[in-house]
């Protein structure tokens, strides 16, 4: 990963900018559409601002985003999932496999609750060209997390699609995770008790257990680029840019008219990414995370603090 001075220099040059996010991303996540069928207690849709009219990507600012990756062959983890759920618009199997076309030795993701999955649409998503789907186990609404309903949930949709699960791992009131097994997608199913595990989203989940103050450097910032589906662009996964409460932390907007590198690496992003790194207390609204560090003692550790 790069700590030079092109990552926390505010880059205007085109070809700098591109070499930059060559070197650094590995990751890019991109929110198709904005529809959610859920409203889960440890998530910011628990607003149920996702319930309305469903709000697709531009097609051509998608089509930015995807010639930008082909440009520098991108080989990483395309997710075309984010807020929303992506399989509640049959769209994403356009999507994917435009993208497919595009990067063929990309990983193309999706992160879903499962509701709509059927047999004929995990055919029709391995035909676009998917590589691996996590299927997200959650309770029904203010329910606390409960191992006998996510097991009787895993069961439902495994039922459903007709596959079986091999359970991998299993810790009683933590977490459940499985493997269903597919001929070319790598399909995992996890249930997580987000209210041990998870983050308070930048503060937008106020009953989430708050962290202990954060000092650990943050690689989300330098390896990942994250796009909501009006073309928003935030640090991090866990701020949603559509939000009031999160919109002063946006580091930019995807334009169809001009290259995502400059986005990633302008004024905005530097400073996020100065912000990240060194040993010391962090501000809002990354004061009480603790995704996004790297293990204590590592290289990148070691190379993240002396770079602050």
């Amino acid at each position: 990963m790069d700590f030079g001075p092109d990552a926390f220099a505010g880059l205007t040059d085109p070809a700098r900018a591109r070499e930059l996010f060559r070197r650094n991303v590995q990751r890019v996540e991109v929110e198709t559409h904005s529809y959610c069928n859920r409203r889960c207690g440890y998530c910011p849709n628990v607003v149920g601002d996702r319930l309305g009219p469903n709000i697709r990507m531009a097609e051509g600012l998608f089509a930015r985003i995807i010639d930008d990756l082909a440009e520098v062959d991108f080989r990483g983890a395309l997710v075309l999932s984010h807020y929303n759920e992506p399989l509640a618009d049959r769209a994403i199997l356009a999507r994917i496999a435009q993208a497919r076309l595009a990067l063929p030795h990309a990983q193309i993701l999706i992160y879903t609750n499962g509701d709509y999955l059927t047999p004929d649409l995990i055919d029709a998503l391995a035909e676009a060209g998917l590589s691996y789907m996590h299927i997200s186990i959650h309770m029904k609404p203010d329910d606390v997390y409960s191992d006998l309903y996510a097991m009787e949930r895993i069961s439902e949709i495994c039922a459903r699609i007709g596959r079986p699960v091999k359970m991998k791992g299993v810790r009683g009131g933590e977490f459940m995770i499985g493997r269903i097994p597919h001929k070319s997608i790598e399909i995992e199913i996890r249930a997580l008790n987000y209210w041990k595990t998870g983050q308070d989203r930048g503060g937008l989940i106020k009953d989430m257990v708050r962290a202990a103050d954060r000092t650990a450097p943050c690689f989300f910032p330098f390896a990942h680029f994250y796009v909501g589906y009006a073309g928003d662009v935030v640090p991090c996964c866990h701020l949603r840019g559509d939000t009031p409460e999160h919109a002063e932390y946006r580091t930019g907007k995807v334009m169809e008219g001009e290259p995502i590198f400059l986005t990633y690496a302008n004024a905005a992003a530097a400073s996020w990414r100065k912000s990240m790194v060194g040993k010391h207390l962090r501000t809002a609204p990354c004061s009480t995370c603790t995704a996004g560090a790297p293990q204590a003692g590592s290289p990148l550790e070691a190379a993240m603090i002396r770079a602050g």
